[in-house]
Order: structure tokens, then sequence, then C-alpha cells
């Protein structure tokens, strides 16, 4: 949490001094000089004269971090494609959304998004990209990023006090309230695309279906049980306050097996393993914690397999709804009209605290957490209300 506390920090107090002086400096260059981007662009592409700010060769698409982002993003990468089926698409991303994109059919090139910055922003350079998409809301090291890899076209979103817009050629209001899938794609109809598909996507293949069905076996799992995950971690590593309480997690889990005989699996990431053990050891049903064991597309192959996940608003709770299955949704901080699943087989519980939701783009809670580091709003939730959404699935 220190970690993910300094680099706020540091994306705050030093990112946007930083944004807004390059700002400056770039009105003030294309101010005095009306030719500076012409020339620019003859050395970053082979044949100016052919070159058109409609038809861009090279597209870059910036993600640094969240993976329920980059899943709700995918309506406007396809967009994008079909709008421009000949340029050549990048993303740029952090390990678990390249993983997540491995397969992608949408994107020719993965970048990682790595700690030596200096040989990123190189790489970054050496493609001469003309134009790229920010796809982060609030982060200013994105807008960094976009601008040094010297594109003539820069597109973003223009956030209340984020002062990262400045950097951009053209800028997409984000708007609080809205679907995060709708705020992606205004990014899309700014480059005039056709935005009538609204699907998300996973790419799953036979190597992770047979990892899936293989490990189910291993498990005492047979295809015709009725299987549960939960997903019981929620938003970003070591920020727990969009967690429901996991004492409540654990009378639930004990309760959906008994009343539907259910099998119950935990789910989690790396980091994410005591929290998920934690309830697997206090369950009183048979509970299999696949926590730690997973890779984001073998978790979706997992989903695809669930007949219903439980979780918080996380990356996972957007990929269960890209693979189809049917989700319970459990928000307090965070806004279920934006954030929550994208998918018709799912429902949302909110709290009825009157100041919930808080958050917008996902760091402005308005109160402080308790001694577990959850949010108050969480612990409105009941169990039962959790289990007659769930009882609406299996009606």
């Amino acid at each position: 949490m220190q970690s993910n506390r300094v680099l706020k920090f540091f994306d705050r107090y030093v990112g946007i001094p930083i944004c807004i002086s390059l700002s400056i400096i770039k009105y003030i260059r294309s101010f005095l000089d009306r030719e500076v981007e012409a020339q620019n662009r003859e050395f970053q592409s082979e044949s100016a004269s052919v070159y058109s700010i409609d038809e861009p060769k090279k597209i870059l698409f910036i993600q640094l971090s969240a993976l329920g982002d980059t899943i709700l993003a995918i309506p406007t990468v396809r967009a994008i494609r079909r709008r421009y089926p000949n340029a050549e698409l990048s993303f740029l991303a952090s390990p678990t959304n390249l993983s997540y994109l491995e397969r992608c059919p949408y994107i020719d090139h993965q970048i990682l998004f790595r700690s030596r910055l200096y040989q990123l922003i190189q790489t970054l350079r050496r493609e001469r990209f003309d134009l790229v998409i920010d796809l982060e809301h609030w982060s200013r090291f994105s807008a960094l990023f976009a601008y040094t890899t010297g594109a003539f076209r820069l597109i973003g979103f223009s956030a209340a006090h984020q002062y990262r817009h400045y950097l951009f050629n053209d800028t997409v209001p984000h708007i609080p309230g809205k679907h995060e899938v709708l705020n992606f794609l205004s990014i899309a109809h700014e480059l005039g695309c056709n935005t009538d598909d609204l699907k998300l996507e996973t790419w799953v293949d036979k190597t992770e279906e047979e990892w899936c069905c293989n490990l189910l076996v291993q498990k005492h799992i047979h295809p015709s049980d009725l299987l549960i995950v939960l997903h019981p971690e929620a938003g970003r590593r070591g920020e727990p306050r969009r967690r429901w309480s996991l004492k409540k997690y654990v009378v639930l889990a004990d309760t959906l097996s008994e009343q539907y005989n259910a099998r119950i699996v935990l789910t989690g990431a790396p980091n994410e393993v005591v929290v998920s053990e934690w309830i697997a050891e206090r369950t009183k049903c048979e509970t299999v914690c696949l926590a730690g064991q997973t890779q984001v597309n073998q978790l979706a192959a997992l989903f695809m397999r669930a007949d219903l996940v439980v979780c918080g608003n996380c990356g996972p709770m957007h990929l269960a709804a890209a693979a189809g299955t049917p989700v319970v949704a459990i928000h307090g901080p965070t806004n279920s009209k934006q954030w929550g699943p994208w998918a018709e087989k799912s429902t949302c519980l909110e709290s009825n605290l009157p100041c919930s939701p808080c958050l917008n783009l996902g760091f402005e809670y308005a109160c402080q957490a308790l001694p577990d580091g959850t949010s108050p709003c969480m612990h409105t939730i009941s169990v039962e209300d959790v289990l007659m959404a769930c009882d609406m699935f299996f009606k």
C-alpha cells in the first residue's frame, strides 16, 4: 500500500506541474512556429506526402494498470480497429493487461510497461506513432508517456481537477455516472468510428479450457455440479476499501453450499491468497481455494465454467461479465451505474448510506477506512441481500 501512496504522491505533486509546464511549452512552440509539426511529421514518416491525419498508420493505446478498465475499453479498441483496418495498433500496458490481450485480434503489438522508463520512452519514440490514445482517467504519467512519443495527434480524457488534458490535441469529457464502456466509446466517436457494437470479449483457447477441466476433476468437481465462484478481494492492490466483510463471505459460502448443493471455489491474485485462504479455513462446507493459481485467461476459463460469480468491484468482476457468466456484484464506494458489470446476466447490490457512492475516478474516498481497511458502506450490505440476489439466477 505504501508504494501505491508514493506513486500517487509523485503522480499528483510532480506529474501535474510537469503536465502544465509541458503544455505551456507546447503552446508557445505551436504559436511561434507553425511549421514544427510538419517538420516532425516529415521526420517520422517515410512519405509525408501520403500522410493523412484522418488515416493514421500507427496507433498506440495506453492503459498502464487496471485490468477492469482494459476489459471495458475493448469495444473502443474494436471500433477503432474497424475504422482503421490497415493501421498498425500497439498497446502499452502492465503484464496482467497484456496477458488478457494475448490473443486479442485487434492488437498487432504489445509493449510492456516496465521500470526502466528511459528505455521505454526511447522505444516509444522509435515507433513514430501517428496517433496515441490515452485510456487512463487520472494518471498524469500516462499523459506524459503519450506526450513523449512525439506523436502528431494525442487523444485522452478531460476530467475535473486532473490537469492532464492540456497535453492532448483532442479531449473527450469523462462523465461521472456514465458507464465506463460508454465513456471509452466517446473516444471512438471522436475519431468517427461506428460505436454500435458494445459487447465485451475474452479470448480463451483450448489450452485454458483443458486446464480448467483437469483442475476441477482434480478437485473432485464434476461437470454436473453447480459451481459458484467467490472472489473476495476487490479494488487495487493493497486497497481493501471495496472489499465486503470476510466473515460474511464465510456465511455466504456455507449457505450457498447448503441451499443449492453448490461447490464453492475461491479465487484471487497472488497477493490476495491470504484473504481467500482465511475464508476457506473457516467455512463449514468444503471449499476449493485457487487464489494465486490462475493466470488471467485461465481465470476467464474458470468463470465460463461457473454458474455464478460473487465479488466486489474489481477486474475479475468485468472478466466474468465478459465471459458471459452471471455476476452478483457488491458495491459500496463505487457507482454501479458507472462501474458495474457490463452484462445482462448480472445484478448489483449497493449501500444505502447517503455518502455512497463516492468514487468517480477511483480514488476519491469520502471517509476513512475502518481498522480492517474496508469502507463503512460495504458493511451495510447483508448476507441476506446477497443471497436474494443469487437466488434470482437459480429460480
